[in-house]
């Protein structure tokens, strides 16, 4: 049960990943600043982050390798939350 909330939790973080990536080209596009950049190229090294880890977690489930899910839902969720709190302050 566990398993596909983490899987959902990292798809989240996915989504939440790609919308940061679009705000942060957005503001890329008119302020032309380094910083937005910075956090363009950040946002996609997390987003390869969590593809990866996404298709890896999911190969482990597939193997019966369980004894991931308890770390991977902790730390998935605080993950979701960072992001959470990052996209409402890039939102704003």
């Amino acid at each position: 049960m566990f398993d596909h909330i983490v899987l959902g939790l990292m798809a989240i973080n996915v989504v939440l990943t790609l919308i940061l990536i679009w705000i942060y080209s957005r503001n890329h596009r008119l302020v032309k600043s380094k910083m937005t950049l910075g956090m363009i190229f950040f946002a996609m090294a997390f987003l390869v982050e969590n593809a990866v880890s996404f298709y890896f977690y999911d190969s482990l489930l597939m193997q019966g390798f369980d004894s991931v899910t308890t770390f991977n839902l902790v730390a998935k969720f605080f993950e979701m939350v960072g992001l959470l709190v990052l996209l409402y302050v890039t939102w704003e």
